[in-house]
């Protein structure tokens, strides 16, 4: 509803000359660049949502919490966390190669986080802790303008 003493017709005119006479002041510069350490919080809270959606991973990992810390410099993973029968099965017998599978499964979950942030690309570096066995590994992720991934 319009004000009563003003008609249809004359609020759509006064509309149309504002609309016609108004043009936006060009932006120079973004005045809020987002930083990744703005958003650390996210990306951790949706690695646990992710593990928690994932039936075959929380049921074997006791404190998720614990599992999955995110810092600014990188990811950082505790497999301690994982029970004994899973990490004899599937994590001993080749640290390095789990580690790796481990990031390919979270490659989808990061591509989705650096596209919903508004980035073109990032860099994340992992970090994978077994008792005195550690395996450190950058990957980075770019999104394209077609949807798609690139690496």
């Amino acid at each position: 509803m319009g004000r009563p003493d003003r008609g249809t017709d004359e609020r759509r005119s006064n509309f149309q000359q504002y609309n016609s006479t108004y043009r936006p002041a060009p932006v120079q510069q973004a005045y809020f660049e987002q930083d990744y350490r703005d958003v650390v919080n996210l990306l951790n809270e949706k690695i646990l949502n992710f593990i928690r959606l994932n039936p075959k991973l929380r049921s074997h990992i006791f404190n998720r919490k614990r599992f999955v810390e995110n810092k600014t410099d990188g990811i950082y993973f505790n497999l301690i966390e994982f029970s004994e029968a899973y990490r004899t099965r599937f994590v001993e017998p080749d640290f390095e190669a789990y580690c790796l599978k481990f990031m390919a499964l979270l490659k989808p979950l990061l591509l989705d986080f650096t596209r919903e942030i508004g980035f073109d690309g990032n860099s994340y570096r992992y970090y994978f802790r077994l008792g005195g066995k550690t395996f450190d590994k950058g990957q980075n992720i770019m999104v394209e303008d077609s949807g798609k991934s690139m690496e």
